[in-house]
C-alpha cells in the first residue's frame, strides 16, 4: 500500500468518527491533504477526489443492500438512515428572523442535490461487477470534487451513512 493510499485510509477513519461525534473541528482536520493549505491545487482536487470515492465505498460497504440494487433502493435506505430532509419551513423555523423563505427553500433544494450525489457516488460499491459505470456517478464525483460547499455537504452525508450501523459490523 502507498503512503496516498495510507493517508487516505486514515483520513476515511478520522472523517466517520468526526462525523459520528459532531466535531467541526476535527472534520475540517480530517478532509485536508497531508500538506494541508500548502496543497497545490491539482493535488488538492486528486485528494479530494479519491476521499469522496473512499467514503463511497466506506458507506455503501455499511448499506444494508445489496450489488446490484437499484438506485430508488438505495435512496430509501439512505432516508431511513438519515431521516427526513428538512423542509423549508422546518429550516426557517430553526432562526425565522434571520433566514427568508427563499433562503429557506433554496437550502432544502442544496440538500435534496448533496443527497442525490450520495445517492450515485454510493452506487460505486453497489454496482455489480462488470457493470459500466453510471454516467451519473461520474456527474456527481465531478460536482462533489469541484465546488467546497457541495464537497464538504457529501463529505459528512457520506460519512453519516459509514457511521451506520449495518449488518456487516
Amino acid at each position: 500500500m502507498t503512503s496516498e493510499q495510507d493517508a487516505i485510509d486514515t483520513a476515511v477513519d478520522a472523517v466517520v468518527s468526526a462525523v459520528r461525534a459532531g466535531d467541526t473541528a476535527a472534520l475540517y482536520e480530517a478532509v485536508m491533504p497531508p500538506a494541508g493549505v500548502r496543497t497545490p491545487p491539482d493535488e488538492a482536487a486528486r485528494w479530494f477526489g479519491l476521499l469522496l470515492i473512499r467514503l463511497a465505498l466506506a458507506a455503501s460497504a455499511a448499506c444494508e443492500l445489496e450489488r446490484g440494487c437499484s438506485r430508488e433502493a438505495l435512496s430509501r435506505w439512505i432516508a431511513d438512515v438519515l431521516g427526513p430532509p428538512p423542509t423549508p419551513a422546518l429550516i426557517r423555523g430553526a432562526d425565522p428572523a434571520r433566514i427568508d423563505h427563499v433562503a429557506a427553500a433554496s437550502a432544502a433544494a442544496d440538500h435534496a442535490r448533496y443527497v442525490a450525489y450520495t445517492v450515485d457516488l454510493m452506487g460505486v460499491g453497489l454496482a455489480t461487477p462488470g457493470e459500466d459505470v453510471d454516467p451519473r456517478i461520474v456527474d456527481a464525483h465531478q460536482a462533489a470534487t469541484n465546488d467546497k460547499t457541495t464537497r464538504i455537504n457529501v463529505i459528512v452525508l457520506l460519512a453519516s451513512l459509514a457511521a451506520a450501523p449495518s449488518r456487516q459490523g
